[in-house]
């Protein structure tokens, strides 16, 4: 994970000024409280950990939560934007056949003193005071790719056309599939942004979910039952009865428009047996008939399922919920606070960041430790008991005893000690790390 953190700081110090010295400490304070599962920043004045004030820049006490709050207000936004785009995963992109899925996450604000805009939050199934994150997803690798922050009251249809500009300009990918929730195709005008974006982009398919508004979904009921092909999928669980999916395809004429512009629609009915009524889920889609069947079409849409397992992550492993508010606490009129996208969108990158680096660190552990949430991690790699030895050339990170995980750790291990990292906060040490011996010879230290 470390050189990981190394790269962000070397980005970190070409797009961040550093008018009152408080960059080095708020930023490495921000990036290993995540890591090592420090939830907020008030925290920090109990902890009394030399390793944690080594991490950050200190030699004798871990950084007081005064210098980390006040760099994380003050940060600008044209700065933070120049460091996600710079820490962004594009080579991901490159000339690759993309899937990428593009959601909100509603962050919720309690306040009652500032009237901020009021947002939808599904859990809760409401409409309250919440600022919100945007972030673009890739789901054949299944990492962050870009993030945008806003006040609550700005949806997914706003911001759906510019993120994907956004991804086709600096991932330039050899094709991109783009995948959207039902919130970016609310009005038939949405819906029809979206298919000309995709219709004037050679390399550009869209598909989202569409709205099932009663009079569609009448329509849609009517369609004979030979239309329909039926085939099975396994149940939510070992040992239940499998899953009967009904697939349709079919056309759908917009508002204000003509049969001749009608749009592919795939409806998907899934049968719900008792009582219950069947789930109806149908799709816009700008790809033809000829290039995708329905059944592969749904596959593809199913795997942004993905994209909200990683909001899931984040937000009770990383918590991004406690990330520091974009409303403006100084603003003279409470009633009409001002929005500071900074600092939201600073924090809601780190995690994003951190996520990407732990799915990284999992692929290299090997298989068996693939899709392991970032609380495991911490738990059987990071938070780890070990002694530091500082000599004046290097910085040995020794760990007290052997633990079970440790086998798959060696290769990673050989691999940052033959980098030759060294820590710039540290006077340029050299990262030596270093496990418990056992009674098999092997190489490195």
């Amino acid at each position: 994970m470390l050189p990981q953190v190394l790269s962000w700081w070397d980005i970190a110090q070409q797009c961040f000024s550093d008018d009152y010295g408080s960059l080095q400490g708020g930023f490495l304070a921000s990036v290993f409280m995540l890591i090592l599962g420090v939830e907020r920043v008030f925290h920090l004045d109990e902890m009394d950990d030399p390793g944690f004030a080594l991490l950050t820049g200190n030699r004798r006490r871990c950084p007081s939560r005064h210098v980390v709050g006040a760099w994380r207000k003050h940060l600008v936004w044209n700065e933070v934007d120049r460091f996600c785009h710079r820490t962004s995963p594009w080579d991901l992109l490159h000339d690759q056949e993309s899937l990428l899925s593009f959601d909100e996450h509603a962050i919720p604000r309690w306040t009652k003193k500032f009237s901020i805009p009021k947002g939808y939050i599904t859990t809760r199934n409401k409409y309250m005071r919440c600022e919100k994150l945007y972030c673009g997803y890739d789901l054949r690798h299944r990492r962050f790719v870009t993030i945008k922050a806003t006040p609550g009251k700005v949806e997914l249809r706003d911001v759906s056309s510019l993120l994907t500009r956004r991804m086709l300009r600096f991932g330039q990918p050899a094709s991109l599939h783009a995948v959207f929730d039902a919130g970016a195709g609310k009005s038939d005008a949405d819906v029809r942004a979206l298919l000309t974006l995709a219709e004037t982009t050679p390399n550009l398919d869209v598909t989202l979910r569409a709205c099932r508004y009663p009079h569609r979904v009448k329509i849609w009921k009517q369609l004979p039952p030979d239309a329909f092909t039926s085939y099975e999928e396994p149940g939510d669980c070992q040992g239940a009865s499998p899953k009967e999916v009904r697939l349709a395809e079919t056309s759908t004429v917009l508002k204000g428009e003509s049969e001749a512009e009608a749009v592919r629609t795939i409806i998907c009915r899934q049968i719900i047996g008792g009582p219950k009524k069947d789930r109806w889920h149908p799709l816009y889609t700008s790809i033809d008939a000829e290039q995708s069947l329905p059944r592969d079409l749904l596959e593809e849409f199913r795997q942004r399922q993905h994209h909200e397992q990683g909001y899931r992550v984040e937000v009770h492993d990383a918590f991004l919920n406690a990330a520091r508010c974009g409303y403006d606490k100084d603003s003279p009129d409470r009633k009409r606070p001002g929005f500071c996208r900074g600092p939201l969108q600073m924090i809601g990158w780190l995690v994003a960041l951190l996520y990407n680096a732990c799915g990284d660190f999992t692929a290299e552990l090997g298989s068996h430790w693939e899709g392991t949430f970032l609380r495991t991690l911490r738990r059987k790699f990071f938070n780890r008991p070990g002694r530091l030895y500082c000599t004046p050339t290097s910085v040995i990170v020794y760990f007290d005893r052997e633990f079970r995980q440790q086998d798959d750790l060696l290769p990673m291990i050989d691999r940052i000690n033959a980098e030759h990292h060294r820590i710039p906060w540290m006077d340029n040490r050299l990262l030596v790390l270093s496990v418990s011996p056992d009674d098999r010879p092997r190489a490195g230290p």
